[in-house]
């Protein structure tokens, strides 16, 4: 069964390289005060996870940025309890293709919209996270620390891994940054 798992982790790994490698992107780094919209995605664990990312997002509001969240919940299916939330999409496994690749439309949407900001508070490596972070075409990207290359800003939070201080760790560093005009 591992191997099975491990020759449909291989063919979605080299299914995202090709692609990546057709993607162009225009890096420039944003804060709170120069970004209009941001892209959210996360693994929801539990309700815990769900709260703290809402919370974020009305942070977001504050700053009137637009904000598309996206959570993933590594289960068979979405709790009923997720779905009627405003303003949140989620997938889960029924939504990935054999190769564990997303393959909703709403997903794709996501992957399409021009962000300047793409916050990824995943707290481990999800290949379905990694599919869409590496395709998006964010101008910005934040995310913890890992050796995937996929983030502009990286955290490291191996000292807390717990979704709350990843983002207030976020609110941290984003704060720092001044912004040019130039």
């Amino acid at each position: 069964m591992k191997t099975i798992q491990n020759i449909r982790g291989y063919v979605g790994e080299r299914t995202l390289r090709r692609k990546t490698r057709l993607i162009h992107r225009n890096h420039r780094i944003h804060n709170f005060s120069s970004a209009k919209s941001v892209g959210i995605i996360f693994q929801c664990r539990n309700e815990e996870d769900f709260q703290h990312v809402k919370d974020f997002k009305n942070y977001l509001n504050e700053y009137k940025i637009q904000a598309s969240i996206l959570g993933f919940i590594n289960d068979k299916q979405i709790p009923d309890y997720y779905l009627l939330r405003t303003g949140f999409n989620f997938f889960c496994y029924k939504n990935l293709s054999w190769s564990y690749k997303p393959e909703s439309q709403f997903i794709q949407d996501f992957i399409n919209k021009s962000f300047d900001i793409l916050f990824d508070f995943s707290l481990e490596y999800l290949f379905p996270i990694h599919y869409i972070v590496s395709l998006t075409k964010a101008e910005y990207k934040i995310g913890r620390l890992s050796n995937q290359g996929d983030y502009d800003l990286m955290i490291d939070i191996k000292k807390n891994r717990e979704t709350s201080f990843f983002i207030e760790q976020v609110k941290v560093y984003l704060n720092m940054i001044r912004h040019s005009s130039n």
